[in-house]
């Protein structure tokens, strides 16, 4: 099964500012898990049968990932992009038919392949120790699942690339000189055509700014991705969530 492109339009509006000009670079190394559901069946009138990412397609253990992230600091709007990429594979066993060519009770080996690229735009808004910045981010995904029986006879693939327009927020808060708490989130639902999906993105970090230009800092990300309909007639039903700690440590120029 494939995914194609789905066909959004947006738009960002970019301002200058007149208040400083600063760039953070960060970069660190996360350890994310995948859990969730996936069902494909052929045939818009079959119904979907979700199955167990982790019995199913034996995906679900904890894989190691680097990301980067590069800020761009121009006062009262700030401009951010962030990347990571994940991979999973695992061997599990089909408790139903998955498409056309794997059936129930078939050893499969799987693979999932995600690259996220996000790009966001926020206006921070000052409250004492405490910022808000509401803004708009375009998370740009590439998916690729794939299903294959043990010998390499018969597989399933699902593919997904599409830049996902997301409300987008920032919450800042300063205990201190050395420490600060970040938040930060976004999410988007839509429905096009014979498809509906929605995903939101939450991390969260404290930050150590003890060294000068140089900080550390630990956190959670997590994202939720959900999606089901109908594709080039086949019903498909996508439930999968991706968790976990990360640690890096970046600069400020």
């Amino acid at each position: 099964m494939r995914i194609r492109h789905l066909p959004v339009i947006t738009a960002l509006l970019l301002l200058t500012s007149c208040y400083q000009f600063e760039i953070t670079a960060q970069a660190g190394f996360s350890e994310l898990a995948l859990d969730g559901q996936l069902g494909y069946e052929s045939g818009s009138t079959t119904a979907v049968i979700d199955q167990d990412i982790q019995s199913a397609f034996g995906l679900g253990d904890d894989q190691g990932t680097p990301f980067a992230r590069v800020g761009l600091d121009m006062g009262t709007p700030t401009l951010a992009v962030s990347a990571f990429q994940f991979e999973d594979e695992g061997q599990g066993l089909l408790t139903a038919n998955f498409g056309d060519n794997l059936a129930a009770g078939t050893t499969v080996l799987s693979t999932f392949d995600l690259t996220s690229a996000k790009i966001s735009y926020t206006f921070e808004i000052p409250l004492g120790p405490l910022s808000v910045a509401p803004g708009l981010a375009v998370n740009f995904v590439d998916l690729a699942i794939n299903v294959r029986d043990s010998i390499g006879v018969a597989s399933e693939d699902i593919d997904l690339q599409a830049p996902l327009p997301m409300g987008f927020g920032r919450v800042e808060l300063d205990l201190g000189d050395w420490v600060t708490l970040v938040g930060e989130g976004g999410y988007i639902q839509i429905d096009i055509d014979d498809i509906e999906a929605k995903m939101l993105d939450l991390e969260a970090l404290a930050q150590i700014n003890a060294f000068g230009p140089l900080n550390l800092f630990v956190g959670y990300r997590s994202i939720d991705l959900e999606g089901d309909g109908l594709i080039d007639s086949d019903s498909f039903d996508v439930d999968v969530g991706l968790s976990g700690w990360l640690i890096g440590g970046g600069i400020i120029f």
